[in-house]
């Protein structure tokens, strides 16, 4: 099947990228509940009863909003493992914020997070018209800022929100591809070559 047919948008060695499906509820709404998933993702835990959840998660299917759009992130064997999304999209600029969530606990630790933004970008620079992604991830987490950086982000400002530190960090179009043309990236997520093992763990 092609591309239109699957809702895959990018695909590596072991994940795929795909359009969200209905079918993705259940899984995402326990991982949103999950105080541990919760913790990284600086949010707090989902209070929403499934009815409630499943009925929002419906809407964005159905309605398309220009600023934002998610993203499902599976194995090639096709277990669910995560979601990620950009927004607070301005395509007169051309930027967008960028967030990821591993799910399962066996999933993170394994670079399946750096290997998934790194094939995000790879779409995201080639099919939206966008030109610099930014993101936030905690101070403390130095799993995600060190996924990040090898997926081709650089910090740039540190902020305060809801009274934790944040990392801004980003990606602009030019160097990345500059850097994916020099071979910065290929050991993470070309289709046709597995990770490098010396590679430093992702999220």
């Amino acid at each position: 099947m092609n591309e239109s047919e699957t809702g895959v948008v990018a695909e590596t060695s072991r994940l795929r990228i795909r359009e969200k499906r209905i079918e993705d509820a259940p899984a995402e709404y326990a991982w949103r509940r999950d105080p541990d998933v919760a913790r990284y993702d600086a949010t707090p835990p989902l209070v929403l009863s499934y009815t409630e959840f499943v009925q929002q998660f419906e809407r964005d299917l159905r309605f398309a909003n220009p600023t934002r759009h998610a993203y499902a992130i599976e194995t090639v064997e096709g277990k669910h493992i995560g979601a990620l999304m950009y927004y607070n999209a301005d395509h007169v600029s051309g930027t967008a914020e960028y967030g990821i969530s591993i799910g399962p606990a066996e999933s993170r630790g394994e670079g399946l997070g750096t290997e998934a933004t790194i094939a995000f970008l790879r779409f995201a620079w080639r099919s939206l018209p966008l030109r610099r992604i930014y993101l936030h991830t905690l101070e403390w987490n130095e799993r995600a800022r060190r996924s990040f950086e090898s997926a081709g982000f650089r910090q740039t400002d540190s902020v305060l929100r809801h009274n934790e530190r944040f990392l801004r960090m980003e990606a602009k179009r030019e160097w990345w591809l500059l850097w994916d043309s020099e071979g910065r990236f290929v050991g993470f997520s070309r289709k046709t070559q597995e990770p490098r093992r010396e590679s430093a763990p992702g999220s």
